[in-house]
């Protein structure tokens, strides 16, 4: 059977009408996790500055121990800094790209943030914790400051800061910052250096057994935090 619509043209007609189905079907509730930042969360291969395969980037390693119920979301950015412009580079400031990475990748249970390495080009020790401090708390103000039809964070924001590793294993200037600004803000804080540390290949990037520990240490933190 046809019937002619409003321009004449003859369309099927269905005999019957076939419902939508809304029953409630068997699903996995995915609790998101976004990972906020640099070149050692990009992946970048120690000395060649090419990437690690996915698997092989501590967030892979978090995704494959965690499992389905977790999606873990990479943002990292080489050069990527808590809240300074590299002039040759505009995408680098962290405080700046943070309110379009947190509406893109929402909803959130949790924000991971590594930053710190190159901020070092731009200012001290003070300054990193200055730039952490706002970016940690852009991130969880979203609710307010990225408004939409959803909120960034559907419940309470919940921040995990980790200090980086450094070039020097034994020196680790991120830590006194990255837990006093963790105290402060009744955040939990992780410290890399305790698990990674840069390849000698360049005395920055981490070679893919340092991302496996690190992917290890960080899926256990992350699983405490959210259960």
């Amino acid at each position: 059977m046809f019937y002619n619509n409003f321009n004449g043209r003859l369309w099927p007609r269905a005999d019957r009408h076939v419902a939508p189905d809304f029953s409630v079907k068997e699903t996995i509730s995915m609790k998101n996790v976004l990972c906020f930042g640099d070149s050692n969360t990009w992946g970048s291969v120690p000395g060649v500055l090419t990437r690690h395969p996915k698997d092989v980037r501590w967030t892979g390693v978090v995704q494959n121990i965690l499992g389905p119920e977790y999606n873990i979301i990479d943002d990292g950015i080489p050069g990527r800094t808590t809240a300074y412009d590299d002039p040759a580079n505009q995408c680098r400031n962290g405080l700046s790209a943070i309110g379009y990475t947190l509406y893109r990748a929402k909803p959130l249970d949790l924000a991971v943030v590594m930053l710190g390495t190159n901020d070092k080009h731009y200012t001290d020790i003070n300054g990193f914790y200055d730039g952490l401090s706002m970016l940690s708390r852009r991130i969880l103000n979203a609710n307010k400051l990225f408004p939409g039809t959803s909120d960034v964070f559907p419940g309470e924001p919940k921040l995990l800061l980790v200090a980086p590793i450094y070039a020097v294993p034994e020196e680790t200037p991120y830590v006194e910052p990255v837990s006093r600004l963790a105290g402060e803000l009744g955040m939990p804080w992780l410290n890399a250096a305790q698990f990674a540390v840069p390849d000698p290949a360049d005395g920055c990037h981490m070679n893919a057994e340092n991302h496996h520990s690190l992917g290890v240490a960080l899926a256990a933190k992350i699983k405490e935090i959210l259960g």
